[in-house]
């Protein structure tokens, strides 16, 4: 079924069932009852021609006795009364009743029964969150929780707990989505020594997955299905959840999957309820007291090293997080404290076993931002990145953030590592899908790269620019711009309202338009749209008696609003390009006669030649392209462009300087076609 219509089944059920019920009751009554069809095809036959008096009896009489076998989502909270509109005529038996039969041949459905229950919740609290609202930590779980996609649940196991079982000689089956066929060169292991943990499981989609693959592995020794669904539960899969709910539901999933193989033990999933309600997988167990069976099982399991990690771990921002949160993320993972999911991909290197795999579902960000630098550093180190899938901005529709998948091993090697760029596809999952199989079908294919970590250290704060080539990654190696000439940001007036205008908008006698004359308004370099070469010159600055009232602008308690800085370089011909930027990076020359400003970023070469040469480098396709490994964001600050390489300039370039010219006396008379400009005569038209 689609997971929209799934999406607004559970929604419009929700909004149903909280009519005249509290939100606890509305989700247990809606997720038993999704478990209870889940497990027993015939029952939602049996409860909607149950005579009108026994609904209710006897859902609560299948539940306690499903609980009994399966625990979990039946077993939690059992005391909450049933929703009436659950059972009533026109209520959500008879609608889920109408639902197509097949769906309850998916595996996960419960868990996407859960997400799509409590999306309209975590939109609410995502609301929140784009209003710079630290989130408090009950809501830390809901806000935090991102169902992933069944096809990148596999593409995660399949390389890492499949790649992992075929080198060690297991005769299972090369996954679909597996990048790399492996040789069988690793020593044996005993299938029961494998341990696979999801440390964030949500509702356990990533284990319900990595038990068929264990199921595979135990039939392929000879075991019987019992057995071996027996042994998968008791020694191989592990899960731990913040959130009781989501753990209750992977508990009954994975129980229901068990019991179709005629297996019973209770699956070593645990929630954090009653231990921390913040912190979670994050703990190292040291903490935990043992005052209590669960205590005990969670603080061992959190000190135990495993040979695979699989999760998507939680986004969130360090500037939502609370009080509390911060000041533990930053108390015991200062280096990867940008944002959760950083912080729990650390964690996770923590806990993993010598030449163990880990698999991730994060944002994209940790690849380019400075802010993530010590965290790509340490997994350069200390790991080696095999396999990464970089989506489409707005693949997943439950993400407000670009996402990339990825897979690594622990253990430092210089191999190459494979990258499907997808960046390009639009078109939702399903198109991100088939391109990756494209990929991986086709011998030569242009969104697939092989990179190393050594190819990423060339680069400044060592990005993962996988799609760059060797002598791109080369390039890094020669002089940058900060080194060449002063890259500077310019002043802060504190309120350009009142301290910036359109020349047009001052009197002429009172503008020095040439030179630095005793004059009120003084041009400025103000940054300004996407434009090449030459223009975007139509601000001036209230800088009378040198910038007196600006330099003294307080607020009402005495502090300082403005910023007078880069004084120094007012006044000197420079190339700059605009700070904030949606477009490719476009660079500008100006001459002596401008101040500049922080949206008007600028260098300031030592003579007129290499002014020229830089403006005609600047403006080319492979800055623009370097631009973007610097800083993929909006936001090109000046610390970005200092750190781009520059080539030595040959001996003769009095060809390039006289076509740099040219674009810029091109550029200029199109700028002063306009009344906007201050040199404007007539329009070209006339």
């Amino acid at each position: 079924m689609d997971n929209s219509m799934l999406k607004k089944f559970a929604a419009k059920q929700r909004q149903l069932l909280l009519t005249d019920n509290d939100e606890p009751s509305a989700y247990f009554g809606f997720m038993r009852l999704c478990a209870m069809a889940y497990a027993d095809k015939t029952a939602l036959d049996e409860l909607c021609s149950a005579p009108s008096e026994r609904p209710c009896a006897l859902f609560m009489e299948k539940c306690r006795q499903l609980g009994e076998r399966y625990g979990g989502i039946f077993s939690l909270y059992s005391e909450l009364p049933v929703p009436p509109t659950l059972l009533a005529v026109g209520g959500t038996a008879g609608a889920l009743r109408g639902l197509p039969q097949e769906i309850w041949d998916e595996a996960d459905i419960l868990g996407r029964f859960h997400q799509y229950f409590n999306e309209p919740y975590r939109s609410e609290i995502a609301v929140g969150l784009k209003c710079s609202k630290r989130l408090s930590s009950d809501k830390i779980a809901a806000a935090t929780q991102l169902f992933t996609p069944e096809w990148v649940v596999k593409y995660m196991v399949q390389n890492t707990l499949g790649r992992y079982l075929r080198e060690h000689g297991f005769d299972i089956n090369r996954g679909e989505l597996e990048f790399c066929n492996v040789k069988a060169e690793k020593g044996t292991v005993e299938p029961e020594d494998i341990t696979f943990i999801d440390p964030c499981m949500g509702s356990g989609n990533v284990l319900l997955c990595a038990f068929d693959m264990f199921m595979e592995l135990y039939r392929s020794l000879g075991y019987s299905d019992d057995i071996a669904a027996e042994k998968i539960l008791r020694h191989n899969l592990y899960g731990l959840e913040l959130d009781e709910r989501a753990c209750a539901v992977a508990e009954t999933a994975l129980r229901l999957k068990a019991a179709k193989y005629g297996a019973f033990a209770k699956p070593q999933v645990y929630d954090f309820s009653g231990i921390s309600y913040m912190a979670g997988s994050l703990l190292s167990g040291d903490e935990l007291d043992g005052s209590s069976a669960k205590t005990a099982r969670i603080a061992y399991l959190l000190k135990k090293n495993y040979t695979i990690i699989v999760t998507n771990p939680p986004y969130l921002g360090k500037p939502a997080m609370n009080v509390e949160l911060s000041g533990f993320v930053q108390d015991r993972f200062a280096d990867y404290s940008a944002d959760l999911f950083s912080v729990f991909i650390a964690r996770c290197m923590d806990m993993i076993e010598e030449n163990g795999y880990l698999g991730f579902l994060t944002p994209t960000t940790w690849l380019f931002l400075q802010s993530y630098e010590k965290l790509r550093r340490r997994i350069y180190r200390e790991c080696s990145l095999q396999t990464m899938i970089h989506f489409e901005y707005s693949a997943f529709d439950d993400a407000t953030v670009p996402l990339c998948s990825f897979t690594m091993q622990q253990g430092y090697s210089s191999e190459n590592g494979i990258y499907l760029r997808l960046t390009d596809f639009k078109g939702g999952m399903d198109c991100q899908l088939q391109k990756v199989k494209e990929a991986l079908n086709v011998e030569k294919c242009s969104y697939r790269f092989e990179a190393s970590a050594e190819d990423f250290l060339h680069i400044p704060s060592a990005p993962v620019a996988y799609w760059l080539g060797k002598a791109m990654f080369r390039a890094f190696d020669n002089v940058t711009l900060g080194e060449l000439v002063p890259v500077r940001e310019g002043i802060i007036t504190g309120d350009n309202d009142r301290f910036l205008r359109r020349w047009f908008e001052v009197s002429a006698e009172k503008t020095a338009f040439t030179g630095n004359q005793n004059k009120k308004w003084y041009m400025l370099n103000k940054g300004g749209d996407y434009r090449k070469w030459y223009g975007n010159r139509e601000f001036v600055i209230n800088w009378e008696n040198d910038g007196e009232e600006i330099k003294s602008f307080r607020d009402e308690n005495g502090k300082l609003r403005s910023r007078p800085q880069g004084l120094a370089y007012n006044f000197h011909p420079s190339v700059s390009w605009s700070q904030i930027t949606s477009g490719a990076l476009s660079v500008r020359y100006f001459n002596e006669n401008f101040m500049f400003n922080v949206a008007g970023t600028s260098a300031f070469p030592h003579d007129e030649r290499q002014l020229i040469l830089l403006l005609g480098l600047l403006n080319s396709k492979a800055a623009a392209e370097f631009a973007r490994v610097l800083n993929p964001t909006m936001n090109m600050n000046p610390g970005d462009l200092a750190r781009l390489p520059i080539p030595e300039f040959p001996q003769d370039t009095a060809e390039y300087e006289k076509l740099i010219k040219e674009n810029i006396h091109i550029c200029r008379e199109d700028w002063d076609s306009f009344e906007t400009s201050y040199d404007f005569r007539r329009h070209p038209l006339i």
